[in-house]
């Protein structure tokens, strides 16, 4: 069932066993809701690579009506792969071929904060203006295809950077790892806009997304509601572990979060929560000898 009680139609879950698209399928399963996990790994509850569209379009034959969460995509691990076109045009491949054999009724696009240009303090959804291609533009084009696709309803949901269990890695992992440490994170000097959100909020909101039946494609800013700044979670941090730092001034950036809250309702978790369970989990693991 979803958040109002109604009974949800089976779900497929594309990028099954990444970050995202993992705890999407933990939650719907936990909720006992017909989901099924899509992926090239054998892991998946259905095996099948995006980027074949013979493939895509068995395997959606094979599960018509579903509601799709679409998180799978090339994911920079670094930032200058952010730039990487290779990867881009895998991701929009996807897409088209997904929409393209006109087996999708509904689909849920987890989509990025990237799509705004640097300078952006906050972000409306008319603002997407992405600097080049890479991943940021890739996703901006994606939510043009499946706007454009009249045969398909999307849900669009821009999220920020996501942290959390169990990513070790990314500036807040590092930074609390640091700090638990005794030891005085290092940052980039000239720092990007940023913000986070914590994978379980993320997930939680994006399953909200699949229970929306809108008669025509949206697009939603998804965040906490405060404005963010890398440097301001790191000081955020810091106090948790009783340090102060110094750390570059904040580039702040914020979501204007009124389509989000009209159409699914704010999301239910809160960051200084989210980095207080971050911190608290981080020396846990140090306890426990992970990190000698």
């Amino acid at each position: 069932m979803d958040h109002l009680g109604n009974v949800l139609s089976q779900i497929l879950v594309t990028g099954a066993t990444g970050f995202l698209g993992g705890q999407i399928l933990d939650m719907l399963k936990n909720k006992g809701v017909n989901a099924l996990g899509v992926g090239r790994s054998k892991q998946c509850d259905v095996v099948c690579d995006l980027l074949d569209r013979k493939a895509t379009e068995a395997m959606l034959a094979q599960h018509p009506d579903s509601r799709i969460i679409h998180c799978a995509a090339t994911v920079p691990k670094a930032h200058s792969a952010y730039l990487d076109e290779k990867a881009a045009d895998e991701s929009l491949e996807m897409i088209r071929n997904l929409v393209d054999t006109g087996g999708v009724r509904h689909i849920i696009f987890t989509s990025s904060m990237t799509v705004y240009p640097e300078g952006t303090i906050l972000a409306q959804e008319t603002d997407a203006a992405p600097i080049g291609y890479g991943y940021a533009g890739a996703k901006l084009k994606a939510e043009q295809i499946l706007l454009e696709c009249t045969e398909v309803s999307a849900t669009i949901l821009r999220l920020p950077g996501l942290f959390g269990l169990p990513r070790r890695g990314g500036v807040l992992f590092n930074t609390a790892l640091a700090l638990a440490r005794g030891e005085t994170p290092i940052l980039e000097e000239h720092l990007p806009q940023w913000a986070a959100m914590h994978v379980e909020d993320a997930a939680e909101i994006c399953i909200r997304a699949a229970s929306l039946s809108p008669r025509h494609s949206l697009v939603m800013n998804a965040g906490y509601p405060e404005r963010m700044a890398i440097s301001d979670a790191v000081t955020q941090l810091a106090a948790l572990f009783g340090r102060e730092l110094t750390v570059p001034p904040p580039k702040w950036f914020s979501f204007d979060l009124s389509r989000l809250h009209e159409f699914l309702g704010p999301v239910r978790g809160e960051l200084s929560v989210r980095l207080r369970d971050l911190a608290n989990w981080v020396r846990i693991e140090i306890c426990n000898g992970r990190y000698a």
